[in-house]
């Protein structure tokens, strides 16, 4: 029988300090054991702790934190009843606890429970179980436990144990006693000195990290040797000329310290580390001929390196399916994020694991696939392979500190979340994290399939068309544009992605307005179309259910949405921030109040394109037409070699365009058709794997049909909008982009 719990738990010493302890779960091999001691810890509970004459009714919890001191030394703490099936359970904590046992840094291991008695009334079942490794708990035997009867374990001691009842009896607990064998460790588990030999994936790694085990009461020293994409053969050549020159890179809380013009071998001397970290460039990392220099590297690593540092692998993780860049980096692996994973794995398999350099390995390319099977999907990335800056950061921390301080999350929680993350999604990453750990070779998928959207029973209720506008918002305080759209302010309207503005009749009430995890959203209100005096703070809730509250007092409502960390959404990569940003916002309204209004998947068919398709000699009936998301400004591909839209100067305001379509995702399938009105023309910028291409001519011809050439070789295509006489656009991009038409076969 395998359970997993959540456990809150408390130090105590003699000066009464209290602390919060992380539970971790290592292997003995892994420290060395300096001194053992037996002793009896006795929980003793107090009138308003005690579980008196009563069954925890079904989905309560109670949590109490025992504190008791024994010589000046550590103290036991913590236990927690929840609900088991009806009944409740008693959890307390074997394992590791982070709490100095003398004025050193060293740690005590709570190795085993030797016997168990609780003074009071009743039975109770007794399960018990041991730390297998370092990532699962297998509960095995159940047994009677009598009250005032010691139970003892006469051979092996269990390193977890819950008592429970069956949820037909009344039960009296007055005291636990808990005999407990310990043993203090040398090896420190506070202000550790870590150093990864990296590149800006190291930097993702580290971004939380230290602000993650600070809040489970861990000082952690992390340092990355950077260089931007640096290989294992160009860090071997760096070592051993020592000309190249690294940034030594430390994440202080949130700020980042910089030491410059390094060498590798200076920045391995310069303190002496606990743990030291490799990793091959993401270029190269499913690539088997790229390892030939690793022995090399570690042993002169090694020769620099004073002390005893544990030497790690970092697994990095396989780029996003849409990736591209003018680097041909993922055509290596036919642009494919699964061919890429299995050669990642098959890399550390045939590559690095034969070594035996390595003590541990931290599966971070593992943990962000299995990530990726989350309802969330891939996502991940914020250019396509760097983490993004919330939730990949996040999910890559936790990972690697739970394999660097052997830290189980879902059994001790860290209390920093960063904002535009909620804490239902520490679920999520824990079971990829676990997932991970337990199958580092494969995908696990995800039990989180269903996002809060889907927790709804919308059966009664339809989508409807939200406005969103790219670049832009609404600013109600504004004098000049206090009900406009603000498109073209540098800066800011880059940041934003706004809605209509909704009246009551337009957004009534009992609707439902679903938003994105990691999107973040500011709820603009006018009392009245004239300028406002306040404005609505921003939130980050995930659901917002549109009640009398929302409307009272308000004529018009409006959102301006925005990523977490307010990402600019005209910069480098903006394709991947745009795909996220129109996904991650959805209203729906109660059918029976949709009078009037229209659903999102309503793109009608125009008479007059019906026209040009029969004078081509095709059926509109076939073809349905695309929804267009509009975004101000223009894209120019020969100017760039990454994606990336212009929206401020007096150019910019003469377009709207797109987001991007991929050819990976089959989003133009040969025969699709393109409409334009007269007075309009599009013009379709294009990318191929390595980048900048040459820029197509601006189309003004009513019909198009697409062949199978149009995204051939090309990797991703746009559609810059305006008018054949360059006038602006104005405030009306959506209208604006209704005279361009997009309509795939239906197949």
């Amino acid at each position: 029988m395998k359970k997993n719990h959540t456990l809150f738990i408390g130090l105590s010493t003699a000066c009464s300090l209290t602390l919060t302890m992380a539970i971790v779960s290592v292997p003995s091999t892994n420290i060395e054991m300096v001194k053992s001691f037996e002793t009896t810890y006795v929980l003793s509970l107090g009138e308003s702790q005690k579980i008196t004459n009563t069954t925890i009714p079904a989905g309560e919890e109670i949590s109490n934190t025992v504190l008791t001191s024994r010589n000046n030394a550590i103290t036991l703490s913590g236990y927690k009843i929840v609900d088991n099936d009806g009944g409740w359970q008693t959890i307390l904590p074997g394992g590791y606890f982070y709490n100095p046992i003398d004025n050193s840094a060293n740690h005590n291991k709570i190795s085993g429970i030797k016997s168990i008695e609780y003074i009071g009334t009743g039975s109770l079942e007794l399960h018990y179980g041991y730390s297998m490794n370092d990532t699962e708990i297998i509960y095995s035997l159940e047994e009677t436990l009598e009250a005032g009867t010691p139970f003892v374990f006469n051979d092996e001691y269990p390193s977890y144990f819950y008592v429970a009842n069956n949820g037909n009896s009344n039960i009296d607990i007055d005291e636990l006693n808990i005999e407990y064998s310990c043993v203090a460790s040398s090896y420190p588990r506070n202000n550790l000195n870590v150093l990864m030999i990296g590149n800006s994936f190291a930097d993702d790694t580290l971004f939380y990290s230290a602000r993650i085990a600070a809040s489970l009461g861990i000082t952690i020293n992390l340092y990355d040797a950077y260089i931007g994409g640096c290989t294992i053969n160009n860090h071997y050549s760096n070592i051993t000329s020592e000309s190249a020159t690294y940034s030594m890179r430390n994440m202080n809380g949130s700020e980042w310290n910089y030491k410059d013009n390094m060498t590798l071998g200076s920045i391995v001397s310069s303190k002496t580390w606990d743990v030291i970290t490799f990793q091959q460039a993401s270029a190269e990392i499913g690539r088997s001929t790229s390892y030939a220099n690793l022995e090399n590297l570690v042993d002169e690593v090694k020769s620099y390196a004073s002390g005893s540092p544990k030497y790690y692998w970092h697994q990095t993780w396989a780029y996003d399916n849409d990736y591209s860049e003018y680097y041909d980096y993922f055509s290596y692996f036919h642009n494919n994020q699964e061919e890429m994973f299995d050669a990642i794995v098959d890399c550390y398999n045939n590559q690095v694991a034969p070594t035996g350099l390595f003590e541990k390995t931290i599966f971070n390319g593992t943990a962000i696939q299995n990530m990726r099977t989350t309802y969330m999907g891939d996502i991940f990335a914020r250019d396509g392979k760097h983490m993004s800056h919330v939730h990949g950061r996040y999910v890559i921390a936790c990972n690697f500190l739970s394999t660097v301080l052997n830290i189980d999350f879902k059994l001790s929680p860290p209390q920093y979340i960063p904002e535009g993350m909620n804490r239902s999604f520490l679920n999520l990453a824990n079971e990829a994290i676990e997932n991970a750990r337990k199958h580092p070779n494969e995908v696990t998928n995800s039990s989180y399939t269903v996002s809060e959207m889907g927790e709804y029973d919308l059966s009664n209720y339809t989508e409807i068309d939200a406005g969103l506008v790219g670049c832009s918002y609404y600013y109600s305080q504004d004098y000049d544009n206090y009900n406009k759209r603000n498109n073209h302010v540098s800066g800011t309207s880059n940041k934003y992605a706004s809605t209509f503005r909704f009246t009551e009749d337009t957004l009534p009430v009992g609707s439902l307005v679903f938003v994105g995890e990691g999107f973040g959203y500011r709820p603009e209100a006018w009392v009245d179309d004239s300028r406002q005096s306040f404005r609505k703070s921003e939130a980050w809730n995930n659901v917002i259910e549109i009640d009398e509250d929302f409307w009272d007092g308000y004529q018009y409502r409006a959102f301006n949405l925005f990523k977490a960390g307010k990402l600019s959404l005209s910069g480098e990569y903006i394709d991947e921030q745009y795909d996220e940003i129109f996904d991650a916002f959805h209203i729906f309204v109660p059918n029976n109040k949709m009078a009037g209004l229209n659903p999102k998947t309503y793109n009608p068919r125009y008479s007059s394109d019906s026209i040009l398709f029969e004078n081509n000699g095709l059926d509109i009936d076939n073809y349905e037409r695309v929804h267009l998301d509009p975004i101000t400004g223009f894209y120019k591909c020969d100017s760039y070699y990454y994606l990336m839209n212009s929206y401020v100067d007096d150019t910019a305001k003469k377009f709207v365009c797109t987001r991007p379509f991929f050819t990976a995702n089959g989003d133009l399938p040969a025969g699709t058709v393109l409409i334009i009105d007269s007075g309009y023309q599009w013009r379709s910028d294009c990318w191929t794997e390595k980048g900048t291409t040459s820029r197509p001519n601006n189309v003004s011809t009513n019909f198009t049909i697409l062949n199978s050439s149009f995204m051939s070789p090309y990797r991703r295509r746009s559609f810059n909008v305006s008018t054949t006489s360059s006038s602006y656009v104005g405030q009306n991009s959506i209208e604006f982009m209704n005279h361009f038409r997009i309509y795939t076969p239906i197949i």
